[in-house]
């Protein structure tokens, strides 16, 4: 029975050993046949789908006022008047602040005065005196030559009358001579010539030349010498001793002739040079308007507006007004202080008419074009809020930004409320889109030696197996996307990359 029972279990121990080898043989030809290869595993692919494709540009901007103004003083003074607050909506030529301006203002007071009498003066040349202010000079001439003619015959008499003296004719000088008296009044030049004779009644004289007359040769009692206005009177030792006398007018030998001589040269040239004057102004004022007198009376005027032109800019220096309409959104000055200038008081700006402004890299820019769409969210608002708007310039000249050449491009933005200039904007620019497009991977496509760009369309799905098929592509999309127009059809499957 032991040997049966040895027996028995040798047999079987055998029978296992040789199943469990069968086993193993099988499950390694199992595994090496059922197994993935590792070519398999290394191919990422993808099937081809329709699907909708764009091509964006991310840019950040800014909001802009087509009207950002930071408006100051161009003088340094002490603030008089500030005339709007923050919020107000302001008109062009509006002033807005002011500076005291006292002396300005004079001073701009005093050239349009200036200006108002040049202005005037040239047109009273051009219109001529009046018919008033003729008839006026005439009567002021003939007032003056009146006047002359009066002073002249003043200073001729006291000419004539200067110390009248009786000299023997004969012009002998041992002789005691009569007292001449009186004031000639015959107001001409000459000789009166006296005689003396014996008559009833004593010795008398008679009056030949200027005047004509006779009288008693009295020496004591002065005698008048016919109508001449002078007297003589005869000392009582020259009656008999001389007999012929002359009384010379003027008396040039006379020690005051020499200076009413002068004195009446002197009166004479006055005399003429008033009435000249007078003579002259008639004239003029009888005179039309010369060509010279007009365009010194317009030299005179530009000078004059010249002058008002510098007060004024000096008075405008004190003001601030509104160079265009718009909002005012910031004041910095206060009323009383002292303000600097060409430092920032107010700043006005179009909160109503705004734009955004973005700068977009070399490699961007020659995708953008006028016109395209734009979709834009702010900061301040959240981006959930997503608002339209286009490209509407691109500036031809590039700036350096950070060492990176750029190209300023504006876009048009909604204007809604609370939108505010300085404000972050978030663009994204629709260069191209294309709806129900295949499109792939950008690195799908191989480009041969050849230079033939390819796609490799798996032809054995389990071992990943594929080949080389030409593709024409269209745009290039976000997220590395492209279009494909000819060599791939829907749900195909195609190899995006191998790995190493």
């Amino acid at each position: 029975m032991k040997e049966k029972g040895k027996l028995f279990f040798q047999k079987n121990i055998k029978r296992k050993r040789t199943w469990a080898v069968i086993g193993l043989v099988v499950i390694l030809g199992l595994y090496f046949i059922l197994r993935t290869p590792s070519s398999v595993i290394n191919t990422v692919t993808d099937v081809a789908k329709i699907s909708d494709l764009k091509q964006t540009v991310l840019a950040t901007g800014q909001v802009v006022s087509n009207t950002d103004l930071n408006l100051s003083f161009n003088a340094t003074g002490n603030v008089k008047s500030i005339k709007v607050k923050v919020g107000d909506k302001v008109k062009a030529g509006q002033v807005l602040a002011t500076l005291e301006q006292g002396a300005e203002l004079a001073s701009l007071t005093s050239a349009r005065g200036a200006l108002a009498a040049a202005t005037a003066r040239l047109k009273r040349i051009v219109e001529g005196a009046t018919s008033e202010e003729i008839a006026l000079s005439q009567i002021t001439l003939d007032q003056t030559k009146l006047t002359q003619d009066t002073l002249v015959q003043n200073a001729y008499q006291n000419l004539l009358n200067s110390t009248p003296e009786a000299v023997p004719e004969n012009g002998t000088s041992d002789y005691t001579a009569p007292t001449i008296s009186g004031t000639y009044n015959l107001g001409k030049e000459g000789k009166i010539y006296l005689s003396l004779y014996y008559s009833s009644g004593g010795v008398s004289f008679n009056a030949t030349g200027l005047t004509e007359g006779s009288g008693i040769a009295n020496t004591v009692i002065p005698q008048p010498i016919g109508n001449s206005g002078l007297y003589i009177k005869f000392a009582s030792d020259s009656i008999i001793d001389t007999k012929d006398w002359v009384i010379e007018i003027p008396n040039k030998k006379a020690s005051n002739y020499l200076t009413n001589y002068n004195a009446y040269q002197a009166t004479v040239s006055q005399a003429k040079s008033a009435i000249d004057q007078r003579t002259a102004e008639l004239a003029i004022k009888k005179a039309s308007a010369r060509s010279s007198d007009i365009d010194l009376a317009n030299a005179d005027i530009l000078s004059a507006e010249g002058q008002l032109q510098a007060a004024l800019a000096r008075y405008n220096n004190t003001v601030i007004t509104a160079p265009v309409d718009g909002t005012i959104t910031s004041i910095d000055i206060k009323i009383g202080e002292q303000a600097t200038m060409q430092k920032e008081a107010i700043v006005l700006q179009d909160v109503s008419n705004i734009y955004l402004e973005t700068n977009i890299n070399e490699a961007n820019i020659a995708s953008l074009s006028l016109g395209m769409p734009v979709e834009i969210t702010y900061d301040s608002f959240g981006t959930d809020k997503i608002f339209k708007g286009s490209i509407t310039k691109i500036d031809p000249s590039s700036t350096l930004v950070s060492g990176v050449v750029n190209y300023k491009v504006t876009a048009s933005a909604e204007q809604i409320e609370d939108l505010r200039p300085g404000m972050t904007a978030n663009m994204t620019i629709k260069v191209k889109e294309k709806s129900d497009v295949i499109a792939i991977p950008s690195r799908s496509i191989v480009t041969n030696d050849k230079g033939e760009r390819t796609i490799r369309v798996i032809t054995n799905t389990r071992k990943k197996k594929w080949k080389s098929v030409g593709v024409t592509t269209g745009i290039e999309g976000d997220g590395g996307m492209i279009e494909v127009l000819s060599g791939l059809s829907t749900g195909d499957e195609f190899v995006i990359l191998i790995k190493k």
